[in-house]
């Protein structure tokens, strides 16, 4: 189980986890957070479960959360007025826990547009972020993230195993967890405030070193049931992906560049891949 004592001894945070929740089993990390928020929004609140009962991931699915082998975790940030890079802070988090990760494993993490967490095209994590404007005005965000740590390939259910992976199996031996949330946490802390003081120019440098959606030929399925196919082209100033569709609608025009702000991304391989 994870230890509220050694994590808090761990953490040499500024602002995160001056505030912090351990639990052996939770809902879920990010609605603890919402909850906590409205009624008392403390900055820097950390919330860290052994288990979810009711974890979720984008576009609400549920979240494969077994006890005493992974990460689930929410982060509460406060800010004073409207975040103008709001769009860039779940790719922001998705740098922030590949570095992580790279600093203690020594493995390279890939990150799929907007905030999946692989390796060689198995998810290993991913992000969740939620916000709102609480009643002082200030903007609330909340992040969440879980990471697959120690599971061996069996332990996955039957439709996970060909499409996930963990830490541990990459690694061939067991990862400290606590170790990693305080590299995790310090690394989040650290790019937020990157973020907030000077805007995404250096992110989007570091996110695209990371992203292996772009230059892809991509599927993108939206919640209204549409989809389109295109070539991902780019990162947009808002931290959309830029898409460039296979055809025009209209015929003898070039196809006009797509802003993609939420969608399930499918990368396709072609013939020649």
């Amino acid at each position: 189980m994870l230890s509220a004592t050694t994590l808090a001894a761990l953490l040499p945070s500024k602002k995160l986890g001056e505030t912090l929740y351990v639990f052996d089993e939770l809902a879920s990390t990010n609605a603890f957070a919402m909850d906590r928020a409205k009624d008392q929004a403390v900055p820097g609140t950390v919330i860290l479960a052994d288990t979810q009962t009711a974890g979720r991931g984008r576009l609400d699915r549920s979240w494969f959360s077994p006890a005493k082998s992974n990460i689930y975790g929410s982060l509460l940030f406060v800010h004073e007025t409207t975040i103008q890079h709001q769009g860039w802070i779940p790719l922001m988090a998705g740098v922030a826990i590949a570095k992580a990760v790279k600093q203690q494993t020594g493995i390279h993490i890939d990150l799929k547009w907007p905030n999946d967490l692989q390796i060689a095209e198995r998810k290993v994590g991913g992000v969740l972020c939620d916000s709102f404007r609480n009643a002082r005005h200030h903007t609330c965000v909340v992040i969440g993230f879980g990471i697959n740590v120690n599971l061996s390939q069996q332990e996955f259910p039957p439709e996970l195993q060909p499409k996930a992976t963990s830490l541990q199996i990459q690694c061939l031996r067991p990862v400290d967890r606590e170790e990693l949330i305080m590299n995790v946490i310090t690394g989040l802390e650290e790019e937020w405030q990157d973020l907030m003081s000077n805007g995404p120019q250096s992110l989007l440098v570091k996110y695209k070193h990371r992203c292996v959606t772009i230059g892809q030929t991509i599927q993108v399925q939206f919640p209204d049931g549409n989809q389109i196919q295109g070539l991902a082209h780019s990162i947009g100033e808002y931290g959309q992906l830029q898409v460039i569709p296979s055809c025009s609608e209209v015929k003898e025009q070039p196809p006009r560049m797509r802003d993609i702000h939420s969608g399930e991304i499918l990368h396709l391989r072609t013939s020649a891949q």
